[in-house]
């Protein structure tokens, strides 16, 4: 039996399903207990514990192949054309669809209007530019809706956030660090309101209990009741929240 600790025995495999070829990369981990199959953004991934061996690693997912098939489809039917130039009529702003409109102008510059967007383009303005813009837009107004929301939470707190950030996260809906810095995923600003304050409510409540034990569920009860309705949503439509965002900010 061929153990491992690093480097890997190999760096991944090819795998053909029903008549579809992807790679799916291998990476150890020290603190991994046991194999663990994903697909993410970054394509189909195997961690593995160490000392796993080669032999038992391609067993695994050869036990997992449909699993693992079904999860690909999945993930390749959310991946979305990146925005483009005039390629939208409207732009999702906390559940709602807000209409765009196009103009023609000297600079890239979008304003956020209170019932629509407007976006104007210059003759040199690229859309990798325009997606960068937009993610800038949506930081500036979506950490200025959030700071308004935690207000009323704060009485209840022993202190506040030290700062609020809105930011994309790969994996995270949101965290709060030793620093008592909050992050936000931006994506999160295309969930309805009450889904995105539930996060926020979420990291909040560890400020007074930093993990997730039974007390901090009651802190998060007591502040949004509606908690489990909101987390089923992230866990039903999260996936296609986040690539969404990828599609419109790149």
């Amino acid at each position: 039996m061929f153990g491992f600790r690093a480097p890997l025995p190999r760096e991944g495999q090819w795998l053909e399903l029903d008549g579809e070829r992807f790679w799916l990369a291998w990476k150890a981990h020290a603190k991994a207990r046991r194999m663990k199959l994903l697909v993410g953004s970054n394509g189909p991934r195997l961690t593995l514990p160490p000392r796993t061996s080669e032999k038992a690693a391609l067993a695994f997912v050869d036990q997992h192949q449909e699993w693992l098939l079904n999860q690909w489809r999945k993930h390749q039917a959310l991946q979305l054309p990146e925005l483009s130039q005039g390629a939208v009529l409207s732009l999702p702003w906390l559940g709602q669809q807000i209409p765009v409109q196009w103009l023609q102008g000297r600079a890239l510059q979008i304003v956020r209007q209170p019932e629509q967007w407007q976006i104007h383009t210059g003759a040199r303005s690229s859309d990798s530019q325009l997606r960068a813009a937009l993610l800038k837009t949506y930081r500036e107004f979506g950490t200025a809706w959030f700071r308004q929301q935690m207000q009323p939470y704060l009485a209840g707190m022993p202190k506040a956030p030290s700062a609020l950030q809105v930011k994309p996260l790969k994996s995270l809906w949101g965290s709060l660090n030793v620093a008592d810095v909050v992050r936000l995923d931006v994506a999160l600003l295309l969930a309805p309101e009450p889904v995105a304050e539930y996060v926020l409510v979420h990291e909040l409540c560890h400020l007074l209990q930093r993990n997730h034990s039974p007390k901090f569920w009651r802190e998060v009860q007591a502040r949004c009741p509606d908690w489990r309705e909101h987390r089923d949503y992230l866990r039903q439509h999260g996936g296609g929240l986040k690539a969404e965002a990828r599609c419109l900010f790149g």
